[in-house]
């Protein structure tokens, strides 16, 4: 596990929704940011869903992965509680977790993640939900959480041509 690459998900107990507007969403996002660096975490793709989230990341070592998810579980937990009086479960169990074992496989699971909103149904187009990292890698957007995936620089010899390839791969995973 040293070094892995990982997609790691979490949902709310029992299906609950997590994220009741968009200071939940900051909140998260910035709990992530805040406990990246000393838990000797990179962030490659992001998606947060009302009831669930998907993370693709690498973390120094499989005790850093634990430590950063743990951390981040609880923190949220912590606001979620503070602002809905919420008392119990707010997460269904342990984060999950799958090894990305080639940089395709990356590249194919950033798509996943980033894809997630529209297949939901809560966004026709990927660009209309504010809380993943495709607008980072479609329109380059600056988001300090994100390190560009490494397979990323191989679509395009600019920022430009790499954002066009990003998004035209993105429309055709949506067929």
């Amino acid at each position: 596990m040293e070094g892995g690459t990982y997609h790691v998900y979490s949902r709310g107990n029992d299906g609950m929704s997590l994220f009741l507007g968009p200071e939940d969403y900051r909140a998260y996002l910035a709990i992530l940011k805040e406990l990246a660096t000393p838990n000797g975490v990179v962030l490659f793709h992001y998606a947060l869903m009302p009831n669930h989230i998907h993370l693709l990341l690498r973390p120094r070592g499989s005790a850093e992965l634990s430590a950063y998810m743990r951390g981040v579980q609880y923190r949220f937990t912590k606001h979620f509680s503070r602002k809905t009086g919420f008392q119990g479960h707010v997460w269904q169990g342990r984060f999950k977790h799958r090894d990305i074992d080639t940089d395709a496989y990356l590249f194919a699971c950033g798509n996943y993640i980033e894809m997630n909103p529209v297949r939901a149904g809560l966004v026709r187009d990927p660009a209309d939900w504010p809380y993943t990292s495709y607008h980072v890698y479609a329109h380059g957007r600056q988001d300090d959480l994100v390190t560009l995936d490494p397979f990323y620089p191989s679509l395009g010899s600019d920022p430009t041509a790499r954002q066009s390839v990003y998004r035209r791969l993105i429309t055709q995973t949506r067929a």
